[in-house]
């Protein structure tokens, strides 16, 4: 059995008590060291959706979900039908975003501009949220009738 003298066991515990500070350091963009905002490169990087409900969250950081297949500026129906295509292939990770990236563009056309405190009305914003929330449940089939009935009801939004 080893013996720790004083010092060694000071040394350690001030080695453990800096640890998380030095890993939470950040630079003065707010990033942390080696993640570059607006790169979609910070980390953790998955494939699978995350924190979209309580029951799939497992940590305070969501991870960076890659980019759907569309090019850019595409229109609401073109981020769904990605979405519906991830969803398709298991990218669930990649549908989320597809679905979020379309409903801030449906969001950025119903909500006026002046109240920040707004709730959206429309129904394809709640449509994309029971997308989400059903990928979050790992619903699979829901997200992806969710997101069909959207597709099909010809709603103004879906014109890019």
């Amino acid at each position: 059995m080893r013996n720790f003298t004083p010092i060694t066991l000071a040394a350690a515990l001030a080695t453990m008590l800096t640890a998380p500070l030095a890993m939470a350091q950040t630079t003065q963009d707010g990033a942390r060291p080696g993640n570059d905002i607006g790169t979609r490169s910070s980390l953790p990087l998955s494939p699978n959706a995350s924190n979209i409900t309580s029951s799939d969250t497992n940590s305070t950081i969501a991870p960076t979900s890659p980019e759907p297949n569309v090019g850019p500026g595409a229109g609401v129906s073109a981020l769904l039908t990605a979405a519906n295509q991830s969803i398709a292939s298991g990218q669930t990770g990649t549908a989320d975003e597809a679905l979020e990236q379309a409903e801030t563009q449906v969001l950025q056309r119903s909500v006026p501009q002046t109240q920040v405190d707004y709730s959206s009305q429309d129904p394809v914003v709640s449509q994309i949220e029971q997308a989400r929330t059903a990928l979050g449940n790992h619903d699979k089939t829901g997200a992806t009738q969710a997101i069909n009935q959207i597709l099909a009801s010809n709603a103004p939004e879906l014109n890019d």
